[in-house]
């Protein structure tokens, strides 16, 4: 059966000295292996998936199990994200929260959604944050992780006054505002800054389609990125490779200050 469909490759392995298999995340959700052959030849038909990222338009043969790539048409190239390193590890740690927790039991179009909208919000680097359009993507993908975090009201009182918020308590589970702080009920918490709970709560909040634009100042996109990577730390013990280089690309920004 001949299949046409929207997707992105989030994978790549070589077969034979021209082939290779590849894997796509389709529009539906899908995990999709492919064989791509004649991939790793000078005049390839697939040239244009061998760098970076790219939407594309996939043709391909699939009964069962693997398929055969036939034909590829690219609809976004996202020369933005590839031609800007620094945006470039952004847009592989975003891709790893999402390819993390893919499986062929658990297929969701709203993964190919997320990454393909916070893909066309680092596109746009001039008018969204890199740090905190990451964090859109964890935040989105924490029910995926198993996590879920109250960052709406105090966990004591239940304020929603989000100007007193001050401290997530690991041991709540939630935020912990300022009339409710003491030695006792600040035990395992750590201090985050008013701004990056506000945002944490809204990009938890509302709906994906809604989101155009995610603007805010660098120094509140890392600060928000740090509270979110503390809570995976936390709740999902999960390590993602592409966090060192962005961490380490981070660190050298501000030794470069």
């Amino acid at each position: 059966m001949i299949y046409q469909q929207k997707g992105i490759m989030i994978r790549q392995t070589n077969y034979s000295e021209s082939s290779r298999i590849i894997t796509i995340l389709n529009e539906e959700g899908v995990i999709v292996p492919l064989m791509a052959r004649g991939f790793n030849k000078t005049k390839s038909p697939f040239i244009v998936l061998r760098q970076g990222f790219k939407e594309a338009l996939f043709t391909y043969s699939r009964f069962k199990g693997m398929g055969t790539l036939n034909e590829v048409d690219v609809i976004s190239q996202f020369k933005g994200i590839n031609n800007d390193f620094d945006v470039f590890a952004y847009g592989s740690y975003i891709m790893e929260f999402v390819t993390r927790i893919l499986s062929d039991e658990d297929v969701t179009p709203k993964n190919f959604e997320l990454l393909m909208k916070c893909f066309r919000l680092l596109e746009n680097k001039e008018e969204n944050e890199k740090n905190a359009v990451t964090a859109l993507a964890a935040i989105k993908l924490m029910p995926q992780y198993g996590i879920e975090i109250n960052v709406d009201e105090c966990a004591l009182c239940g304020s929603k006054d989000y100007n007193t918020f001050s401290h997530y308590s690991f041991m709540y589970h939630s935020v912990i505002c300022d009339y409710c702080a003491n030695e006792e009920t600040l035990a395992r918490s750590v201090n985050i800054g008013n701004r990056s709970i506000y945002l944490a709560a809204y990009m938890k909040n509302v709906k994906l389609d809604l989101i155009n634009s995610v603007k805010t100042s660098p120094e509140n996109g890392r600060a928000l990125l740090n509270f979110i990577e503390m809570i995976y730390d936390e709740y999902a013990g999960v390590y993602f490779k592409a966090r060192k280089l962005v961490n380490d690309l981070q660190r050298r920004r501000r030794s470069d200050v």
